[in-house]
């Protein structure tokens, strides 16, 4: 998607009464590949009033599950924790559900070792959600491990050859 049309659905989720239609066009926000884009977003999300708060997490949520937006939402994660914690920390659910979110789709050993150490840096062990996203992130690392290969051979097999 290009600027114009992310510009166009920006206006369009300001200018609707309607939140339904507001949660559809601030998911279509995040769908953009362009990272400028997607990071220009998530500042908006947690730095302004233009976004609804309780909208926030959802946002940076679907940024990370953006192929392209995937590394920017666990950095911005990690670099705005001590924000989102303040805003949020109290409301668990609302905590463990950003958490899942940022770290569903980690699967590199760079990554565990920044979920690591992030852990430990941020003296955040004590929040919930971080142990079942640790295991979450080690079983992603390990099914790369073991898989991969297969994988990407079986995905440039032709078609005919794919299903036998």
């Amino acid at each position: 998607m290009d600027e114009d049309v992310w510009e166009f659905i920006w206006m369009k989720f300001h200018s609707s009464s309607a939140v339904s239609e507001k949660k559809i066009l601030l998911e279509a926000l995040t769908c953009s590949d362009n990272i400028f884009l997607l990071h220009r977003l998530l500042n908006l999300s947690l730095t302004s009033d233009l976004v609804p708060e309780q909208d926030v997490i959802d946002v940076i949520i679907h940024v990370g599950r953006n192929p392209q937006g995937r590394n920017l939402a666990w950095k911005y994660f990690r670099e705005k924790w001590d924000v989102l914690n303040a805003r949020y920390g109290e409301a668990l659910f609302m905590n463990s559900k950003l958490i899942g979110g940022v770290t569903e789709f980690l699967n590199t050993d760079k990554e565990l070792n920044e979920l690591k150490e992030f852990i430990q840096s941020s003296g955040v062990g004590a929040v919930p959600a971080l142990p079942r996203a640790l295991e979450i992130v080690e079983g992603n690392v390990r099914w790369h491990r073991l898989h991969r290969r297969q994988f990407y051979q079986w995905l440039s097999k032709p078609p005919s050859a794919a299903l036998g």
